[in-house]
């Protein structure tokens, strides 16, 4: 058994452009993350966690935040368990079809970093 493991992995980050702050706060994009996660899971059997973040975005005519935010969702594969990189990448595109369908297709841009991790196991 591993209590502390060093391995490399990928990382996930999307970025769902545009979106009103009016309407969208961190809280419910993680609920229509959770929604779309469990859906996906159901079909294939991999949930897709993340982890949200909210962003304004300033761009470079404007010298402030210009009232459109970003929400940022990242998510890491751990390896250690039987889910292979490809199947996590195929389960994960699923989860942000679906949640992206739910926010009304919205922008996106999506990053995939491959990263040293260290996982420490509760002891």
């Amino acid at each position: 058994m591993c209590y502390r493991c060093t391995m490399i992995t990928e990382s996930y980050s999307i970025s769902f452009l545009g979106l009103d702050p009016e309407h969208y706060t961190a809280e419910s994009i993680s609920n229509i993350w959770d929604i779309a996660a469990k859906k996906i899971y159901e079909e294939t059997g991999i949930y897709i966690s993340g982890g949200i973040h909210d962003r304004y975005l300033v761009d470079e005519d404007d010298e402030g935040p210009n009232g459109s935010i970003v929400f940022m969702v990242e998510s890491t594969r751990i390896p250690l368990g039987t889910i292979t990189k490809e199947d996590y990448w195929n389960a994960y595109k699923l989860v942000v079809e679906e949640a992206r369908q739910r926010l009304g297709n919205p922008r996106m841009n999506l990053t995939v970093e491959e990263i040293d991790i260290t996982y420490f196991d509760k002891i």
